[in-house]
């Protein structure tokens, strides 16, 4: 009997996202991080997904390229806007 494995967007999104980090930390290597995202960009059917998984990378790579002191503040102000909302 042959199993078949349903993967759905949300999952290859969590993937490619787990990717970028696991690159940008130098877990895995460029191709394997760009196979993941790939895999992602491909379910999508619509510009508004591509800019999801895009925005997201660049908000992981600015994060990583963040020394402690800017984290910090970055972490207060975050801080700050969920308590006024």
């Amino acid at each position: 009997m042959k199993a078949t494995v349903i993967i759905n967007q949300e999952e290859l999104e969590l993937k490619a996202i787990d990717s970028m980090i696991a690159y940008e930390k130098s877990f895995i290597t460029y191709s394997e991080m760009e196979k993941a995202v790939s895999d992602a960009l491909r379910h999508y059917g619509s510009r508004e997904g591509h800019r999801k998984i895009v925005l997201k990378g660049w908000i992981i790579k600015t994060i990583y390229a963040l020394d402690s002191n800017q984290l910090k503040d970055l972490d207060r102000i975050t801080f700050e806007y969920l308590n006024e909302h």
